[in-house]
């Protein structure tokens, strides 16, 4: 009997953003977190996650230099492309998935999405969003809110949500390629918040892996001093 192929695993990591909220002369991505910015370590923590193939980065056109020369230095080889982002995060996601496409991509192949600037990647969370999407098409990574959660209409609360079914979205999400593909393609004319609505939109169920509050999005100053103190508490339940 022919052995079955086991389906190819990547990551397309997305730092297309200039970061505005973030503030500073450059893309936030080159912020430094200790002692090397958050583009490296976001790069080296998927490196060592077992169950990642190999990386795809999509940044900002005008970075793709600095971006190059950051990877080779710091000696992360399974990066194997760097592609040109486009206005929008879903606009940068769709670019890569194009360029995955022209490049031996599959369609059951697996490809996770995840933000560039989550650094404090969990091995475990993404090992999991790769079972959960081989065995059901998709995975969003995401957690529950612990807050009551109210809808607001003209200045009052109209309703409140039953906090037992609300959850906060985060990045890795990750799908069949062929799927996630086509969706991207379907609704490249509106704009969706992430790949799962995407997907939930023209493909179908969405299915949770439990997130963590540790996968911090870094999206203003103080969001590195957050990082700082997290990674500070890992290390030392390391040593």
């Amino acid at each position: 009997m022919k052995p079955v192929k086991r389906k190819k695993q990547v990551a397309l990591v997305l730092f297309g953003g200039k970061g505005e909220r973030f503030g500073g002369e450059k893309p936030k991505q080159f912020e430094l977190l200790g002692e090397e910015n958050m583009f490296v370590t976001t790069l080296k923590a998927f490196s060592a996650c077992s169950s990642v193939d190999a990386i795809f980065v999509v940044v900002e056109a005008s970075t793709m230099e600095e971006c190059r020369d950051l990877i080779l230095k710091n000696h992360i080889g399974r990066v194997k492309a760097i592609i040109k982002g486009g206005l929008s995060r879903q606009e940068s996601a769709r670019r890569g998935l194009e360029y995955l496409a022209n490049h031996g991509m599959e369609k059951d192949d697996l490809v996770l999405i995840a933000d560039g600037d989550r650094p404090n990647v969990d091995p475990d969370i993404v090992s999991e969003n790769f079972i959960a999407a081989l065995e059901l098409g998709s995975a969003c990574t995401a957690i529950p809110v612990t807050d009551s959660v109210m809808l607001e209409d003209g200045g009052h609360i109209s309703s409140y949500l039953d906090r037992n079914h609300v959850y906060r979205a985060q990045t890795p999400q990750t799908f069949r390629f062929g799927s996630i593909l086509k969706a991207h393609r379907k609704g490249r004319k509106r704009p969706f918040t992430d790949d799962a609505s995407l997907y939930q939109k023209y493909i179908g169920k969405v299915f949770l892996v439990k997130g963590s509050e540790d996968n911090i999005k870094i999206t203003v100053k103080e969001d590195v001093d957050t990082y700082l103190r997290l990674k500070e508490k890992k290390d030392d339940s390391l040593s």
